[in-house]
């Protein structure tokens, strides 16, 4: 079925851009627009060329990507304006009613309107295009044309906006909740401008061809969206407690003493239905959701009940009180929709690793042991689970217990992937992943991706409390697997801890919830979301390279090119279009917009990204580079980076040493190296990984040209020519150890710090105390700078250093208002509001609470 009303003579360079973007690999994840789910002030606006019109030729088209998104309740608004300087509009704006696109040309329609199938509509690109050439404008969809109109423009200078308009005549806030990329300007045939919207960060685009601008208000970038994983939702609930997903309504159910809870994703909604009588939940307990019967259930394993919600009364349809703590923590289970079952596996408790498998029917609520064949499923806990949507294969992903099932006869890490044919009852191993370096274990649930024959876990190192759940991907064929999207952090105490990964079809979103059981008898539950498919990291296997193969992409260029020459030589000269009756284009009347108090939008985290090299070797050229301030980095003179020569265990005891050096200038003991990295073996057999470790550190050293391991006075040292190597954290104890600072010292100082915090995203028990004397050094300097500064000082020099005292401090309640007014003073007025606004939402995410202080008392 056409998605046009009507035909029209193949646009080539659409045709070619259509090609392009839907086969090659796409780079960009676009621009998310606030919509209707905002009020009107925060909601999204792209202007091209920043602001100032863009005079074309007679002979222009633009190009654009975009999709929706789905669940919402309104889809009503315009995707794109132009308006050029005689007041004439050409829109293009969707009817939620007709679901229908339109192009309007001033207070008409063109006729020129098309429809999109939702299923494509939602989950994939789109590309729209309008070309103007000889007083005629033509629109294609997806490569196919949709017919083409006479107008009557009387100048060629547009405003080009997509999204909400603030323009005079024109103002509106109709927004469609879309994502926009890749907006390519074409005059005569021949690209001119091209935006992808790739930023992760900001209020500007950037033209990719001149280096043309475009400004954003309230941005959403896509990147970070499936890269970072975006906190929803922190709950605390009382008693022992515990949490589901439903996948077909998209809604988290959390479980307390005294009141059940609901979080529904599609539009952060919380609700509370408190019990009509409090219960006792034993510690460990589980829940889980059945889609067959629409039942929210309580599992309770050592007591074989399983308790079903009944919202009419407010009660469990079982009594389950009893003061007994299980001994099946941290298990996994799934449901098989065949058998309307649920199915446990494994588990930990009183000195035993299980690998029993239970079924219970959810019709009769029968228990029962499953026999099965298998000789690989060794007795564990800490390992993921996912099933296939009809629950008839279980895949298993790794685990920590021991062959016999005895915590003290041997324990260890699994690293194997095993799948379990529900139907034959049979568990066989398809693959072990490589052995790693540093151990990790899993969450308790992982997604599989049936089409692509993947799956995706969340895994953790479980030897610390301050722990970090990693998504990773990996193939149910083979042990290769990628590091995706940022870290979350994860508060592990072994069996007061559980984390599990979930899928939702509808948003098309990954959901990993988090939950810390208290001592008080109380747990905290935090919900992230991270958009599918996460942004690829970094591969943690050799040999399995990310992406799309080079040797396809210059394949599929060759085909690219080759159709657009045969294209070009057959509708050359030929492409004509239908004569139609010149409509004229009147002048829009004035839209009024109600002042609606403005509402904080989601704040994503700062996204964290490599240190842009050549910034560096502006005042450090022909040096190599040591970084610890933002993302741990090692760089040579040449602009190599080494950091991926650090093994785990090397980048530790180097940093030990550096920092032992930069910070204290004493250096460390070889006591205290084996006391952190060799506490359990032998003074012997920590000497001995001591030497070998040092050689391979040894190597690292040549490669960045200066620097030497060297023992003095009884402790370990890095000694090295400042000529040839800087080390961000030795400029910075310097200055901050120093007395007041002159202004080419404050700027050194702000150049080390606005890289972002020391060492971010690196965990060790050993650095945090040493990272609190950093921040609050830092902070004790740069406040006392801020408080000396001459009146006469320009506001972007407060500006900077109230950046650098977010980096260390991101809810200090006097940089807000020193930033806040500063921006005032520079007649930035809503960069001030929006400063305020996000300090609200991490003030609220860190203490669960609101900012009390309103705006105007900020700035008063």
């Amino acid at each position: 079925m056409n998605i046009c009303s009507h035909k029209a003579p193949v646009i080539v360079w659409a045709v070619i851009l259509f090609f392009a973007t839907n086969i090659l690999p796409a780079r960009s994840q676009g621009l998310v627009f606030s919509s209707f789910e905002e009020v009107q002030e925060k909601r999204t606006s792209l202007v091209l060329n920043g602001n100032n019109p863009l005079c074309l030729d007679d002979d222009f088209g633009i190009s654009f990507n975009f999709n929706f998104f789905p669940d919402r309740n309104v889809y009503y608004g315009y995707l794109l304006r132009m308006i050029n300087h005689h007041q004439q509009n050409i829109d293009l704006i969707y009817n939620h009613n007709t679901r229908r696109f339109n192009i309007i040309l001033g207070e008409n329609f063109a006729n020129l309107d098309f429809q999109i199938d939702t299923n494509r509509l939602f989950h994939q690109w789109n590309t729209c295009t309008l070309q103007y050439s000889r007083h005629t404008l033509s629109l294609t969809v997806n490569g196919q044309p949709c017919g083409s109109r006479k107008i009557a423009l009387q100048d060629l200078c547009f405003q080009i906006l997509f999204g909400a308009c603030q323009l005079h005549n024109f103002k509106t806030s109709d927004v469609p909740p879309m994502q926009l990329k890749e907006v390519a300007l074409y005059q005569h045939n021949k690209l001119a401008a091209f935006w992808p919207l790739h930023e992760s960060a900001g209020n500007v685009a950037t033209d990719s061809i001149q280096g043309k601008t475009a400004n954003v208000n309230n941005p959403i970038w896509g990147t970070r969206l499936h890269q970072q994983w975006q906190l929803l939702q922190v709950l605390t609930v009382k008693g022992n407690a515990s949490y589901t997903f439903n996948p077909e309504e998209e809604e988290v159910f959390m479980v307390g003493a005294d009141s059940t809870y609901r979080f529904l994703l599609r539009d952060k909604s919380l609700t509370a239905d408190a019990l009509s009588k409090p219960v006792y939940l034993s510690p460990g307990f589980q829940s889980i959701f059945n889609p067959a019967d629409h039942t929210l259930y309580s599992i309770h394993i050592d007591q074989q009940v399983l308790a079903g919600y009944s919202p009419s009364s407010r009660q469990w349809d079982i009594p389950f009180d009893t003061a007994d703590i299980t001994q099946y923590w941290q298990t996994n289970k799934f449901i098989s929709r065949n058998e309307n079952a649920l199915y446990i596996l494994g588990g930990y408790g009183q000195l035993k690793y299980k690998n029993h498998i239970q079924r219970c029917t959810f019709a009769g609520r029968k228990w029962e042991e499953v026999a099965v064949q298998q000789s690989d499923y060794k007795p564990r806990y800490l390992a993921a689970i996912g099933a296939t949507p009809r629950g008839d294969t279980a895949y298993i992903l790794g685990g920590y217990g021991s062959d016999t099932g005895e915590q003290m006869l041997n324990p260890k890490y699994f690293y194997d992937l095993l799948l379990f044919d529900v139907k034959n009852k049979r568990i066989t191993k398809l693959f072990s992943l490589a052995e790693p370096q540093e151990p990790f274990v899993f969450a308790s649930s992982m997604v599989i991706d049936t089409t692509n024959d993947s799956y995706y876990a969340l895994m953790f190192p479980n030897d610390r409390y301050k722990s970090r759940l990693q998504l990773i991907k990996g193939s149910l064929h083979n042990p290769a697997y990628q590091l995706a999207g940022d870290t979350i952090p994860y508060a592990f105490l072994d069996n007061r801890s559980v984390a599990d990964l979930y899928y939702c079809p509808r948003s098309n979103q990954l959901l990993a919830i988090t939950q810390l059981t208290n001592r008080d008898k109380s747990a905290e539950i935090k919900i992230y979301s991270l958009a599918f498919p996460p942004g690829q990291l970094v591969l943690s296997a050799p040999g399995n390279a990310a992406g799309f193969p080079v040797k396809w992409m210059l394949i599929l260029l060759g085909v690219t090119g080759g159709v657009s020459l045969i294209v070009l030589y057959l509708y050359k000269d030929k492409v004509k279009t239908v004569p139609i009756a010149v409509p004229v284009i009147p002048v829009a009347t004035p839209t009024s917009v109600p002042i609606v108090p403005p509402v904080a939008p989601v704040v994503s985290l700062a996204q964290s990204e490599e240190v842009p090299i050549e910034d560096w070797f502006i005042d450090h050229d022909n040096k190599a580079v040591l970084l610890l301030f933002g993302e741990f980095q090692v760089i040579d003179k040449d602009k190599n980076a080494l950091t991926h020569f650090f093994s785990p265990l090397i980048r530790e005891m180097f940093l030990l040493i550096v920092i032992h050096t930069a910070w204290s200038g004493k250096g460390i003991s070889s006591e205290k190296l084996y006391e952190i990295l060799w506490h359990d073996k032998s003074e012997r057999d920590a000497r001995n990984n001591r030497s070998v470790n040092m050689v391979k550190l040894k190597g690292i050293l040549e490669k960045l040209g200066s620097g030497v391991i060297m023992r003095e006075e009884g402790k370990w040292k890095l000694v090295y020519d400042p000529a040839l190597l800087w080390i961000d954290l030795a400029d910075f104890s310097k200055l901050v150890k120093s007395g007041p600072l002159d202004n080419s010292r404050l700027q050194a100082l702000l150049k080390i710090v606005q890289e972002g915090p020391f060492l971010f995203r690196t965990e060790y028990s050993w650095l945090e105390d040493i990272k609190s004397e950093i921040s609050s050094k830092a902070l004790d300097v740069l406040l006392r700078e801020i408080n000396r500064l001459p009146v006469t000082t320009a506001p972007e020099v407060y500006i900077d250093i109230v950046n650098a005292i977010f980096v260390f401090d991101p809810i200090h309640e006097e940089a807000l208002r020193i930033k806040c007014k500063t921006l005032i003073q520079l007649n930035r007025l809503s960069l001030a509001r929006s400063v305020y606004e996000k300090f609200c939402k991490d003030y609220r995410h860190m203490y669960g609470e609101p900012f009390v202080p309103s705006f105007q008392e900020i700035i008063s």
